[in-house]
């Protein structure tokens, strides 16, 4: 990976002294941060870390294969940080990261990779019909960014774009990357088939506050506001014991959280949909409470539907 991510939002490198790499990190955690951090030596491969509240959650190394690292012990552990060792801090938002780290893990894999060309907003219109979600990446001299498009012709869903002095995130628009005025170097389409790690983890995200928002809305209908108050009292009250940075009202599901991984997604959101389907068995039954469920998942598109079956078997319908 020759490309440093995000280079033109870079606006300073912070260079740390033989044997006080650990200490910097750590510095970096105190702070609480969420953002990616980038880190070379002379004659060493790239380094990117993702910390999520300070917590370092994710640890990539980038050699002829990427390497997915376990962030306990792992600088000491490899030994590689007796030199001196350059590092650049990005702080970001937790959708970002979670983009971030599907490009990260993709970059050097070719498959499903689909090089652009041609002016963007035709690029874009073309990638739009992907039939599966895609994140597209686009570099230009003094500026990148990464757009996520949900597939099926749906329009864009996210995009970051980064040049110098601005970050902007966007739920939807893309004009950022449209008025942008310099001829573009590359645009690379990421499909999420075959799927990665990131992007299970993305999907599974994704999936699961699509589902939550979905099924909440349809047991208020069903049984109005006051037992519906009682499950998101209960699902807070979980999320907060548990520290995890989770938020539902009655509208919205809110998930800020950054797992280290697919599987640790799915037992966070395995114990928390544990919850909300009790109080739902409760006051619907197992025959309407299937309804419910599978009903809620039709809403979804199928490569959703499908991450989440295969990482949620508490969706499977129950036993009348």
């Amino acid at each position: 990976m020759t490309h440093a991510l995000f280079a033109p939002a870079f606006t300073e490198q912070i260079a740390v002294p033989a044997g006080q790499f650990s200490a910097s990190i750590q510095s970096f955690s105190q702070d609480l941060q969420t953002g990616l951090i980038d880190v070379h030596a002379a004659g060493l491969p790239r380094f990117y870390l993702l910390l999520a509240g300070g917590q370092l959650v994710n640890i990539y190394r980038t050699t002829d294969q990427l390497e997915r690292l376990e962030p306990s012990g792992w600088a000491e552990s490899l030994n590689i940080f007796r030199i001196k060792s350059f590092v650049r801090l990005l702080t970001l938002t937790p959708q970002a990261v979670r983009v971030l780290k599907i490009m990260i893990e993709q970059k050097d894999d070719r498959h499903g990779l689909i090089s652009g060309s041609g002016p963007i907003e035709a690029q874009f219109a073309r990638w739009m019909e992907h039939p599966v979600p895609a994140l597209a990446h686009v570099l230009w001299p003094n500026a990148e960014a990464l757009v996520l498009f949900p597939g099926q012709g749906s329009p864009p869903r996210y995009t970051l774009f980064v040049a110098a002095n601005q970050i902007l995130h966007s739920a939807g628009s893309v004009m950022a990357v449209y008025g942008w005025k310099e001829p573009y170097r590359t645009a690379t389409l990421y499909s999420s088939e075959p799927r990665t790690l990131a992007w299970t983890e993305f999907m599974l995200n994704h999936g699961f506050s699509g589902l939550v928002n979905t099924m909440l809305d349809k047991f208020e209908q069903i049984t109005g506001r006051i037992l519906l108050n009682q499950v998101i009292r209960d699902v807070n009250f979980t999320a907060t014991a548990h520290s995890w940075n989770i938020r539902l009202d009655a509208k919205n599901f809110t998930d800020q959280s950054i797992f280290s991984s697919p599987q640790s997604a799915a037992e966070v959101y395995t114990r928390l949909l544990k919850v909300l389907l009790r109080h739902f068995d409760s006051a619907l039954g197992a025959g309407m409470l299937n309804h419910l469920i599978s009903e809620s998942l039709q809403t979804l598109t199928p490569a959703y539907r499908a991450v989440l079956m295969e990482n949620l078997p508490i969706l499977q319908p129950r036993q009348v």
